[in-house]
């Protein structure tokens, strides 16, 4: 049997809510169940603070979400972030050109914690948000506030082809990754190099004096996948990306594959440990 974890981290799309972006009643159960029994549990999600209201009122134990793919540390009770890692915008500038000269149908936005922006022409695939966390610019205007992520949308190129190009566009100068694998539009999130829901969590661990070996993680998109291989205990849904299909965690285990986020098999998972 499996040995007890002393931290749970969690993606939150695809993997701790369901496909309707809730906590289910299993899942919180099992969280509030494991943090009773002295099990750590910390969120981690490409989601930007704006988006984290569904977890606002989960027990936890701790107002702290990994948030924008390992740019922010959130305080969900505070509403600021108490770590940040920002992108360069003139590195940012440079690749974002680099980009649409080789796939010239792009459009660019970028997440400034509780804001966003975007270019014209951005499309949302229904009626556009209105209020003063959007905006609309271009140029060095899009880029004039610090923002964490920059999100590279194509319609008509799927996420993985588009991220293949991208990537050997930025290189190393950028973190390049997605969350979606489904759609014929194509949507990546570009962070400053080297940061990713791992790096975070890492830093975040040797603060608080765990170990990799003793973290059990879940997730199902490609940009969990660096977590995923740092911990010791991986586990991906059912209906993960093939990209996870292969991944080992760092203890050597390969990655235990569960049921569907419909299913909650993220908290019938932690229940096997309680």
């Amino acid at each position: 049997m499996t040995l007890r974890p002393r931290l749970i981290v969690s993606d939150l799309d695809g993997t701790f809510l369901d496909p309707m972006g809730q906590v289910t009643a299993i899942n919180r159960d099992a969280v509030v169940d494991a943090v009773d029994a002295g099990i750590g549990v910390l969120l981690a999600t490409g989601r930007p603070p704006r988006w984290l209201g569904v977890i606002e009122d989960l027990p936890v134990g701790h107002p702290l979400v990994i948030s924008s793919n390992g740019a922010l540390l959130w305080d969900l009770q505070e509403r600021r972030p108490l770590i940040s890692h920002p992108v360069d915008a003139v590195v940012a500038q440079d690749a974002m050109a680099a980009i649409r000269d080789e796939l010239p149908e792009v459009t660019f936005g970028v997440e400034i914690g509780m804001r966003f922006g975007h270019e014209p022409g951005w499309d949302w695939f229904e009626e556009a948000p209105v209020g003063d966390a959007f905006f609309t610019a271009t140029g060095t205007d899009l880029v004039a506030e610090p923002f964490v992520k920059f999100l590279v949308q194509h319609v008509g190129l799927p996420s993985d082809p588009l991220a293949a190009t991208v990537e050997q566009i930025v290189g190393d100068a950028l973190t390049v990754t997605h969350s979606n694998f489904h759609s014929s539009i194509g949507l990546l999130e570009v962070s400053a190099p080297g940061v990713s829901k791992a790096t975070l969590l890492q830093e975040w661990c040797i603060d608080q004096g765990i170990d990799a070996a003793d973290v059990a993680a879940f997730g199902d998109m490609p940009n969990d996948r660096t977590m995923l291989e740092w911990v010791g205990q991986p586990h991906i849904m059912e209906q993960s990306h093939p990209s996870l299909h292969s991944v080992v965690g760092s203890s050597g285990r390969p990655a235990v594959r569960i049921g569907s986020n419909a299913a909650s098999a993220v908290g019938a998972r932690i229940r096997e440990w309680l």
